[in-house]
């Protein structure tokens, strides 16, 4: 029997005496009673190796898919980087010295200085390994005017899976575009209180949203959209919207990007107060992220990296609490 590929749908539909198995919605596969065409089905799974949540309707009408990725966005995605994507040191295989862009558009991030500057490789978090930042940092080589990470005046989204270490009164930058901060995000103690700080046009703002200093990694975004600067933990449905700024964000020629830190400029590039912490993939979106498509995101790096308990559990919960996004597949 053919199946086209991908598989985004494979479904029985009759009745007990008279059954028909479907895939893609078009596709007939196989006629029969229900109990002979779930065989089908069963041996179809099994020898194709689809994988099925545990808790998912394997007797009758499941709807299966592949498993929704970042990929499905787009243009949108103008850089993505995840585990599969990092390239060690040539002298040792626990630095990471150079990040690759999954989306295709060729964004480069490395540090050229002494590798006792670059993260390293994270333990395992479910057969991945992210980045592992004291203090250390990864810059964008490709900013000479071609606006891959420049949002300007539009919406944008940064996502990461992420995971702090400790932090003090003194700042730590996690994202920074450059020493005049059009845009970026730091943690600080405050009176006591553990906060995340958005820049905008050098200008910062204090979150409402504290900082998630158990070391279990959580998902958060930070960005804008409609106009509106918003900070995000998947923990909640709802977003921060107190955060405010100017709507420029323009990165030029003589400027980078940095993960893990905030940039000096002086006779040479270098960069200090970087956060303590691990990021496991970091995804870059260019426009107005829809409430849709950042639940998609949030479900695929939780389950990607077995973190399920990071998604909120509020009326409602959230939609990919049990089972992943799926392509093709409504919720």
């Amino acid at each position: 029997m053919e199946i086209g590929t991908p598989l985004k749908r494979l479904e029985i539909i009759g009745t007990d005496d008279t059954s028909i198995l479907k895939a893609n919605h078009s596709t007939m596969l196989n006629k029969g009673s229900k109990e002979y065409i779930l065989s089908v089905r069963e041996e179809i799974l099994k020898n194709r190796g689809f994988k099925i949540p545990e808790d998912w309707d394997t007797e009758w009408d499941a709807n299966l898919g592949p498993i929704w990725t970042p990929a499905e966005l787009g243009d949108a995605i103008v850089c993505w980087l995840s585990p599969e994507y990092l390239h060690p040191l040539s002298t040792d295989d626990d630095i990471v010295a150079q990040a690759d862009d999954r989306s295709g558009n060729g964004v480069v991030w490395e540090n050229t200085h002494a590798s006792g500057t670059l993260p390293t490789f994270t333990s395992e978090l479910n057969g991945f390994k992210g980045m592992s930042f004291a203090n250390d940092w990864l810059y964008s080589l490709d900013e000479s005017g071609d606006g891959e990470l420049d949002p300007g005046t539009g919406g944008f989204a940064i996502s990461m899976l992420i995971s702090h270490g400790a932090i003090g009164t003194a700042e730590r930058y996690i994202l920074c575009t450059d020493n005049s901060r059009d845009f970026a995000l730091s943690v600080k103690e405050v009176s006591g209180v553990d906060r995340y700080k958005v820049y905008f046009n050098g200008s910062a703002t204090e979150s409402a949203t504290t900082v998630d200093v158990s070391g279990d990694p959580f998902i958060l975004t930070v960005g804008r959209k409609s106009g509106n600067q918003f900070l995000k933990t998947s923990a909640v449905s709802i977003d921060d919207t107190a955060i405010t700024g100017s709507q420029v964000i323009d990165i030029d020629d003589s400027q980078q990007f940095f993960i893990g830190a905030r940039e000096h400029v002086s006779s040479d590039r270098y960069a200090v107060a970087g956060f303590t912490g691990e990021i496991y993939e970091i995804i870059f979106y260019h426009g107005n992220l829809s409430t849709d498509d950042m639940e998609k995101i949030e479900g695929y790096l939780a389950h990607k990296y077995a973190q399920t308990a990071a998604l909120h559990t509020g009326s409602p919960a959230h939609p990919y609490k049990t089972n992943p996004p799926r392509a093709g597949v409504p919720a």
